[in-house]
């Protein structure tokens, strides 16, 4: 008889969430519980009120990439009730490294559904990681506009420090271009843009090729399209962009 553990079911959000530390733990349990209802279609909400949330594998895998990365600096366009950006939260609490200049972990996470910025405040609340979140209510491409602009204001900051060490893009899919455009100067060199949705739901295919080719045919970068989840595009912003 073989004495191999069972594998871990990447679709278990028990599993992966013991996993997890403190009051992010429950918090995450209850969000996923609620987010595998919906999917299976055993619980009804309205279109407006769907989590539409990563998967929890999508969330493991999130929380070890910024975790290797000593990611401090975060910027999510699409809170959705705050599943995403607690993964978020949980990789930097884990990271118990500093840096020389103390400066502080912080996520700006923005969102135009003031029904779900309610319901993911609470969630930061109660998870207790609510100082380390900004949440930001309006139009994505308008609050862009103003954090760049504001950053080529700032003179003081090395255009390859950044504002940014990952981008998480989870919605508007229209918009991904424009966003990316916007984000990207933002973006540390060595910094990394994830986009959710690459693969599933499948009629997005057509429109996410796009946006792949077209992050894909910039010689300063480098992307590819990771299989978890819903189809994550990991795309790395190579030092040599931050001199053209």
């Amino acid at each position: 008889m073989s004495n191999r553990p069972s594998p871990v079911d990447l679709n278990d959000y028990t599993s992966l969430c013991s996993r997890v530390s403190g009051n992010i733990k429950s918090v995450l349990a209850r969000l996923g519980e609620q987010s595998k209802r919906e999917r299976s279609g055993e619980i009804k909400v309205l279109p407006e009120d769907e989590m539409l949330a990563i998967t929890p594998d999508t969330g493991m895998f999130f929380k070890i990439l910024l975790s290797a990365m000593h990611a401090r600096r975060i910027l999510e366009i699409g809170t959705s009730v705050g599943y995403s950006t607690l993964w978020f939260a949980e990789a930097m609490i884990q990271d118990g490294t500093t840096r020389p200049d103390g400066e502080e972990k912080h996520i700006i996470t923005v969102d135009m559904n003031h029904s779900k910025i309610e319901r993911a405040t609470k969630n930061f609340d109660d998870a207790g990681v609510r100082g380390l979140i900004e949440v930001l209510e309006g139009s994505a491409r308008n609050i862009l506009h103003e954090l760049l602009k504001n950053f080529e204001d700032k003179n003081h900051i090395k255009k390859t420090d950044g504002l940014f060490d990952f981008v998480f893009f989870d919605a508007d899919k229209d918009y991904l271009r424009e966003y990316f455009d916007l984000v990207l100067p933002m973006l540390r060199s060595g910094g990394i843009v994830a986009t959710d949705n690459m693969l599933y739901p499948e009629d997005y295919r057509p429109l996410m090729a796009k946006y792949a080719n077209y992050v894909r045919s910039k010689p300063s970068l480098q992307s590819v399209t990771v299989p978890i989840g819903n189809g994550e595009e990991i795309t790395i912003k190579l030092a040599s962009e931050a001199r053209l």
